[in-house]
């Protein structure tokens, strides 16, 4: 009898490290909230989300100031094109300044995807 209860002990003995995390009280309550959609425990939401990488660095969305560059690179371009087809022709600076822009922007995007790269790892 003493055997099969050290049995069903050993059972539902969970090997492994325990790592105590804290949350704030909002903060749990989207875990828990996402953890019943997922028709799983709180424990089990929290292994599966750490084990799959299920977060997005937070640098992912700090985009504004790439997007801004792109907005002006964009209506400096359709300046461009309507001057170009207006008068058939266009300017060297205008070409340049337009060059210089697109350079910016290039080493914008490469220093963003390299701090999420870091961040990633």
């Amino acid at each position: 009898m003493k055997d099969q209860e050290q049995k069903q002990k050993m059972k539902y003995k969970r090997k492994g490290q325990r790592k105590e995390v804290l949350f704030k009280d909002d903060e749990w309550e989207v875990v828990k909230r996402n953890a019943e959609r997922m028709n799983l425990s709180t424990t089990r939401y929290i292994v599966k989300m750490s084990l799959s990488g299920g977060s997005v660095p937070q640098e992912f969305f700090g985009f504004t100031e790439l997007s801004r560059q792109l907005s002006l690179i964009g209506n400096n371009l359709n300046q461009l094109a309507r001057k170009a087809n207006t008068i058939n022709n266009i300017y060297a600076e205008d070409y340049e300044r337009m060059r210089e822009e697109y350079a910016h922007l290039c080493l914008l995007l490469k220093q963003k995807i390299s701090m999420l790269r870091r961040t990633a790892a």
